[in-house]
């Protein structure tokens, strides 16, 4: 049986190509206020995703436009709390309304990041979609704080991998401060993909090979090829017969 690998994107953030991308996708994940986002951006991006019979989730993060969620917060756990909470209401309510589910949870920039290496972050997050989101899957990369938390606390738990990110580590990106962090030669994109879908693995920055599992392709929608990297893993994903576990 063929293993089933979608491609998600990161959406409703204000960036020119939602449209165009959104036929490639499995699943989207829309930014609900906090680092991007409004009503109107929301309920635009939830009605194209059912147009497209594309499953959504929700994109929360540090409430930080300011800097687009890509800085860590110190924050009280109980505000940031509360801060998601409104977040993913905000967008779990506007999918009712628009007579569709809501899929999954992916923590966005700096709170995905900082979920991935801090365990008891992950924990309280884990504990927090446990207790108000139990039936939602959460998007994170295998052998993650954030995986493993999820795993530990019995949360739907599907694991990412990415197309246009460098690694640091298996369950780490490169930051987005070092120029190396994001992949823009197509040519390095279809290597990362190929590996990931023909061996199960990624290179890392040293230049080692670190073995990951993959249910599903992030392209970040802010991308200036996007649409370009979308087409292509989508034809890698239609030529790999049978994608390893």
């Amino acid at each position: 049986m063929k293993k089933e690998i979608d491609i998600n994107c990161d959406l409703g953030e204000g960036m020119p190509f939602d449209q165009k991308i959104m036929p490639y996708l499995g699943s989207c994940n829309i930014a609900c206020g906090g680092h991007a986002g409004d009503d109107a951006s929301m309920k635009r991006t939830i009605g194209l995703a059912k147009k497209h019979q594309v499953k959504i989730g929700a994109h929360p993060s540090y409430p930080d436009k300011d800097n687009f969620g890509r800085i860590s917060l110190d924050l009280d756990i109980e505000i940031l709390k509360e801060s998601l909470k409104s977040q993913i209401e905000k967008i779990k309510s506007m999918a009712i309304q628009t007579k569709v589910d809501l899929h999954h949870i992916k923590f966005h920039g700096a709170l995905y990041l900082d979920s991935l290496i801090d365990q008891e972050l992950a924990l309280e997050l884990a504990f927090f979609i446990k207790h108000h989101y139990p039936n939602q899957t959460l998007y994170a990369p295998f052998g993650s704080c954030m995986a493993n938390a999820a795993t530990r606390t019995s949360i739907p738990l599907c694991h990412e991998v990415f197309a246009d990110r460098r690694y640091a580590s298996g369950t780490q990106l490169l930051p987005r401060k070092d120029p190396r962090a994001i992949l823009t030669d197509i040519k390095d994109i279809d290597e990362q993909v190929s590996l990931l879908l023909e061996k199960s693995s990624v290179e890392t920055t040293n230049g080692g090979l670190c073995k990951v599992k993959a249910d599903t392709i992030c392209i970040h929608g802010d991308h200036p090829r996007a649409v370009e990297i979308a087409k292509l893993v989508a034809t890698k994903l239609a030529e790999t017969p049978n994608p390893p576990s």
